[in-house]
């Protein structure tokens, strides 16, 4: 069974226990209706009337107050659910993006990406920012884009960053900055995880 319907059948399940509860609060209030209804006189006919509203009324109370805290409780677990989906499918995204960072792949995305920086900032001065284990780069990045490099330990998925201090600007190039727009992208636009 896929994510989705995982995630749908979770849902109705709670809906539905809402549901039956309601249901036996509905049921327990009109047999409690129709007793006090068959030990009446004519006399109190008009009493009745008075008396079932009333009950109806507290019912019908009751039975909204519970419903919206049972609905508020299921969507609450739903988005629970969800965001324990989510977070499933990018933890292993990860652990295999880590594997990747250190791959000779991976080091020819890092000078791509900075050929690109290079070509949007000439003339500008720049420090590189590399995983530590990227920094045997650093020769070749000074020789091809004279950019200083420095080690950073929070690329641990790898990418680069470059940081052109004069401008104010930093460039992220990172793979973990990628990897949470991804997961941000993900959460808000996957219609088949959407509540």
């Amino acid at each position: 069974m896929n994510e989705s319907k995982r995630l749908e059948a979770f849902r109705e399940a709670v809906l539905s226990d809402s549901r039956q509860k309601a249901d036996l609060i509905t049921e327990t209030a009109q047999q409690e209706a129709d007793r006090y209804l068959s030990q009446l006189t004519d006399e109190e006919t008009v009493s009745y009337a008075r008396k079932k509203a009333e009950l109806e009324s507290s019912a019908s109370r009751r039975i909204q107050r519970e419903s919206a805290g049972q609905e508020l409780s299921s969507k609450r677990a739903v988005l629970s659910y969800r965001e324990q989906l989510i977070g499933d499918v990018f933890e292993r995204a990860e652990k295999r993006l880590k594997e990747k960072a250190v791959s000779k792949e991976h080091e020819e995305y890092v000078l791509a990406c900075l050929k690109i920086i290079k070509a949007q900032f000439e003339g500008e001065e720049g420090v590189c920012l590399l995983s530590p284990a990227h920094m045997a780069l650093s020769a070749r990045i000074k020789s091809d884009f004279g950019f200083e490099c420095i080690s950073d330990d929070s690329l641990t998925l790898g990418g680069v960053m470059v940081r052109f201090d004069r401008l104010g600007v930093l460039i992220d190039k990172s793979v973990a900055s990628a990897l949470d727009k991804a997961r941000a992208d993900f959460a808000k636009n996957n219609s088949s995880i959407a509540i």
